[in-house]
């Protein structure tokens, strides 16, 4: 693309689509002058169509726009039959004067460059015009080898043919004079100054600007729309209402961080232009992440969070991701600079965070980096959650995992995931742990399980626990956090604290009609449960924490060593528990927990189903009625079948007990 400084408008459609086809198509070290006035030795000025600083030589152009054959001789033209004016003859005229007053300028012992006029026949925009030379050495061109005739060679008649230096073409611009000062008013855009092009198609531009007023200079991005340029006027309705739309979007959005300022859109009667400031630091497919460290990176990650957001919440999604149109600075913020409101949130949020996750990652956080891939997935995430924990990672940096490669050692005063204090140890198995904790910022008692090596149940679990974090029932535990610890396949899940004792510490000191209320309780929680497919899969007492007013399921999903060392599956036959369902365990593992926990005959933990099913028939009339009696028997044996939309309270006839809090 040739660098095109216009003296003055172009006067007719052949003139500006031959401008424009010159401008595309000559090479980028070429200068193309339009509407350029050449000066005489009396002091007159002869105007010049086109004026081309090339390789060969310097041409002067006279655009004609005939349609039709023409018939081009040595002193004659004719048009379809018709006399027309002999372009070549005036355009030669003009050149000869240019070379006599270069010839005048440049010292002695520099040669004058060549001139030669030429003539640019356009047709109707390169078609419908037939040309016939009487001699190929006549300069008139058509648009298939306009561009070839001003590149090559072979398009001088120069008898003798030499390259046009620098020094020469800087002489033929002093000696037109004002070039320069031309050229920054054609890049002056009221205030605003053209320094750099970016982009540039079918009457779109994209130019890199300085604001300029006099007292201080900023630096834009401007983006302009050339009515003229383009040849479709439905395209060139739609790209006007989508700066336009661009510019209300901006403005709408004004006061969010990550959203660059805009200036009000600029009509001149040739162009539209919307100015809007660069931002500050490099685009991110420019941006070295491995320059900065873990809290570099997390300072990054919250602006762009906290930009998304405000932008969210005015209704509008950024929806331009490429890497070249978000921008990081060095003071660790972002900003966005096409925002085109295309996506839905949740896209967005997909598309934002499959960017970041290579920053999220070598951050080195779990919490933060499970969060961006789960985000990068499609899977539902909100952003407040994920703001605040690095947040506080920021806050308290002394929180932050250090991974060393190995499992983290768990002890009392350790930081999980930045939120939770270890304190106590409750209870330890094998391949788990319970610990009471507390939520630093909050200033409260939580629970926190750890799964020893339970990385590869990770999917199941952490749909589990997801929907368990959305779960809301009074007799269910509410999980606050999971994720995975540092340095190791580990597994934490942090709870909220309920206050009690396990179902096994009650075994002899419980008031009447307490256990059936209990019962009660936990029998609607895992009707609530099963409903939406969400299976506790190890009951044991161990696992049911109550209190005088209420029990509440604890330990869901990977509390499978606790409930094999208390007995949840170990009451039932191996062959049966190993091919029955879900709901059919999880009320196995409630009914036996509940038997043989209240037996009161000293076998607590020891029991076997059959004597289990001796121990409920024995309580009938006294304490159970005949239809729960024959309910918890179906239930020990698998005889009973849980079918969807079961009330499990009637199958117990239990549904006129009391059973909520007292």
């Amino acid at each position: 693309m040739a660098k095109h400084i216009s003296f003055g408008d172009a006067v007719n459609d052949a003139e500006r689509w031959a401008f424009k086809l010159l401008a595309d198509e000559l090479p980028n070290d070429y200068l193309l002058l339009t509407n350029i006035e050449i000066p005489t030795q009396s002091g007159q000025a002869m105007e010049v169509d086109a004026l081309v600083i090339g390789e060969w030589g310097i041409y002067v152009v006279d655009v004609k726009g005939y349609i039709g054959r023409l018939d081009a001789g040595l002193h004659a033209w004719q048009l379809d039959g018709r006399e027309v004016d002999n372009s070549l003859s005036k355009a030669n005229y003009v050149a000869r004067v240019l070379a006599g007053r270069l010839k005048h300028k440049i010292p002695v012992g520099v040669y004058a460059p060549w001139c030669q006029g030429m003539v640019f026949v356009t047709g109707r925009k390169g078609e419908e015009i037939r040309l016939e030379k009487q001699s190929d050495k006549l300069s008139v061109y058509t648009p298939e080898v306009i561009v070839s005739a001003l590149t090559k060679e072979w398009g001088l008649t120069a008898q003798h043919k030499h390259q046009v230096t620098d020094k020469q073409k800087q002489f033929v611009l002093d000696t037109i004079g004002q070039v320069a000062l031309v050229e920054q008013r054609n890049n002056r855009i009221q205030d605003f100054v053209k320094r750099k092009c970016l982009f540039i198609q079918h009457g779109l531009e994209v130019w890199l600007a300085d604001y300029d007023p006099g007292q201080w200079s900023a630096h834009w991005l401007l983006k302009i729309l050339i009515p003229s340029q383009f040849e479709d006027s439905e395209l060139q309705r739609r790209h006007e209402q989508q700066l336009s739309k661009e510019f209300v979007r901006l403005q709408k959005l004004a006061g969010c961080s990550g959203v660059p300022y805009c200036a009000p859109l600029i009509h001149d009667g040739e162009q539209v232009v919307l100015p809007v400031r660069l931002p500050m630091g490099e685009p991110f497919n420019e941006f070295n992440v491995d320059q900065c460290d873990a809290l570099t990176l997390l300072r990054i990650l919250r602006s762009a969070l906290t930009s998304l957001q405000q932008i969210h919440r005015r209704g509008i999604t950024v929806s331009g991701w490429r890497e070249n149109c978000v921008f990081v600075s060095a003071e660790a913020d972002v900003e966005f600079i096409d925002i085109q409101d295309t996506m839905t949130v949740n896209e967005d949020i997909q598309a934002f965070a499959a960017l970041f996750y290579p920053l999220a990652l070598k951050a080195g956080q779990p919490v933060i980096y499970q969060w961006f891939a789960k985000a990068k997935r499609g899977e539902g995430v909100e952003l407040d959650g994920i703001r605040s924990d690095i947040s506080i990672y920021l806050e308290h940096p002394e929180w932050m995992s250090r991974d060393t490669g190995e499992p983290l050692q768990l002890a009392a005063g350790v930081i999980i995931d930045g939120h939770t204090r270890l304190e106590e140890s409750l209870v330890s198995y094998e391949n788990s742990e319970l610990w009471r904790a507390t939520h630093i910022h909050g200033n409260y008692d939580c629970a926190i399980s750890i799964y020893r090596q339970a990385s590869e149940q990770w999917g199941e679990v952490s749909s589990t626990f997801r929907s368990l974090h959305y779960l809301h029932h009074p007799h269910i535990e509410q999980v606050m956090a999971f994720g995975q610890l540092p340095g190791g396949n580990d597994i934490y899940c942090t709870r909220a604290w309920v206050e009690g004792r396990s179902l096994r510490d009650w075994a002899h000191d419980f008031a009447p009609g307490t256990p059936v209320r209990w019962f009660c309780q936990l029998l609607t929680a895992l009707q609530f449960m099963h409903r939406v497919d969400i299976y506790h899969g190890a009951i044991c007492p161990e696992n049911v924490i109550c209190n005088h007013s209420k029990a509440v399921l604890v330990n869901f999903g990977l509390g499978l060593n606790i409930a094999q060392a208390n007995y949840a599956s170990r009451y039932a036959d191996p062959d049966l528990w190993s091919v029955e369902g879900a709901a059919e365990k999880d009320l196995f593992g409630l009914v036996a927990s509940f038997l043989d926990t209240f037996s009161q005959d000293g076998l607590e933990g020891k029991h076997s189903v059959e004597e289990l099913v001796e121990l409920a028939q024995s309580l009938e009339g006294d304490v159970m009625t005949a239809k729960l009696v024959a309910a918890c028997v179906k239930v020990l044996r698998f005889e009973l079948m849980v079918k969807p939309g079961d009330d499990y309270l009637a199958v117990f006839d239990l549904q006129d007990q009391p059973f909520k809090p007292v």
